[in-house]
């Protein structure tokens, strides 16, 4: 009787899953090993929930140190020369501005990065079954939250990091907010040869070379391999890549056509 009583609490503890936070430390130390887990019992409420809260901390954050007046007062004084607004009516939308604008940035970056992670695992999902895969949506989504809040917690700390040493009341424009960290080779190109050094088609794809983005499609070429069946990361890295080249190509032409 006493092996079997002292056998029983072991064989429990194997296979209980592992609690958020040992499974958000998994995706950094051994993230196979972390999504496997994580596959067993895809649990999305608090991951969620936390990918929300960095998301929205990090907008609004970002939207204390950026010059949104500066970019309102530059649209609204065109309005006003049309003639679509007063100026006391553009007073009051400036007015209105400096008071939504963290909030609506928080919400707006937390919507997206849930809106992202629904796309890119129905995306995971659809190449899965072109490539002959089995797994469930609920498992993709569960590795693309918690691929994108890894790297999200990363990102954000980063960036206040950056802009706490900047120190002072210095604002930034909303042009340079995506690039407060250096992350991407085309950063690196206008940080060392100026704006003007490539032309804008070729720089914003220079841009698409991302440590972070890099980073998380590594992340998600593994984890959806893990909670699948004959799926081999290799293959997954290939429809992720391509997904992200064709992307980041037509939004590299738009952002040229309009000078961004």
């Amino acid at each position: 009787m006493a092996p079997e009583t002292f056998g029983e609490p072991v064989q429990e503890e194997t296979v209980r899953a592992k609690n958020f936070f040992a499974r958000l430390g998994g995706v950094f130390s051994s993230p196979r090993e972390a999504f496997t887990e994580i596959g067993r019992a895809p649990r999305l409420v608090i991951p969620i929930i936390a990918l929300i809260l960095i998301s929205a901390f990090g907008g609004w954050y970002l939207a204390q140190k950026i010059d949104t007046q500066t970019a309102a007062r530059t649209a609204l004084d065109q309005a006003v020369r049309q003639g679509r607004i007063t100026v006391e009516q553009m007073d009051r939308q400036l007015a209105m501005t400096s008071v939504t604008a963290g909030p609506v940035i928080a919400v707006a970056g937390s919507i997206t990065a849930l809106i992202l992670c629904l796309v890119i695992a129905g995306y995971g999902k659809l190449f899965s079954m072109g490539a002959g895969a089995e797994n469930s949506f609920k498992n993709l989504l569960a590795v693309s939250v918690y691929a994108m809040l890894a790297v999200s917690v990363v990102s954000t700390v980063l960036a206040i990091i950056i802009l706490q040493l900047k120190g002072g009341e210095g604002r930034i424009e909303i042009a340079d907010a995506g690039s407060i960290v250096a992350s991407n080779l085309g950063s690196w190109i206008e940080s060392a040869f100026g704006a003007d050094a490539l032309p804008k088609f070729i720089l914003n794809l220079a841009k698409a070379v991302d440590i972070f983005n890099i980073w998380i499609i590594a992340l998600l070429s593994i984890g959806y391999s893990a909670v699948s069946k004959k799926l081999k990361t290799s293959a997954a890295a290939v429809w992720l890549c391509g997904a992200y080249v064709i992307c980041y190509m037509i939004n590299a032409a738009i952002r040229s056509v309009f000078g961004a």
